[in-house]
């Protein structure tokens, strides 16, 4: 398996991957998923190059703090952050463990060289946390198994009208272990 940054040579990998959220398919397969401006995508590849076993896509943004003074409410920067904006595993391989009995499954596989990657960013851009929209599929993979926490109500950072539904997660990179 070998991690690479996805580029028009892998779009026709993209056609086979679902995961089963049609949001999820649809980014990968989409113009957007090469959109420097929608973040960077990067794929998990099968040794022979010929199918995505997963993928996730990263930009940076920031975290607010909200206070309210009177009747009005004010956004105080607490810190950049880069956002997951997604990752995903194909759904042949959801659930199941890289090696039996490793207890280490595709999406902490991924999830883990997303963090790296934050890591190698963190002093070049000036990361404090790391955020993400859950949905409800994924939640288990990254509240209870890695350790990312629910927004705390005073805590805001953009949405996107598809992220309504999701979790609100964050994560401070002091956490994240390489």
């Amino acid at each position: 398996m070998i991690f690479e940054k996805f580029t028009e040579e892998y779009k026709i990998l993209a056609n086979d991957f679902r995961c089963g959220n049609i949001v999820i398919d649809n980014f990968i397969k989409s113009s957007d998923a090469l959109d420097e401006n929608q973040g960077i995508t990067y794929i998990l590849l099968s040794e022979e190059k010929n199918f995505i076993i997963g993928y996730y896509n990263i930009s940076a943004s920031r975290i607010d703090r909200m206070e309210m003074v009177n009747d009005d409410t004010y956004y105080i920067p607490m810190g950049g952050t880069v956002n997951i904006n997604y990752l995903a595993v194909d759904e042949r391989l959801q659930h199941r463990e890289i090696v039996e009995n490793s207890k280490i499954y595709f999406g902490d596989y991924i999830l883990r060289d997303c963090e790296k990657r934050i890591m190698k960013l963190r002093h070049d851009i000036g990361v404090m946390f790391v955020t993400l929209y859950s949905t409800e599929e994924g939640y288990h993979l990254y509240h209870d198994r890695n350790s990312y926490e629910d927004f705390e109500e005073d805590m805001s950072t953009f949405m996107e009208e598809s992220n309504k539904t999701c979790y609100k997660l964050y994560k401070c990179v002091d956490d994240i272990l390489v």
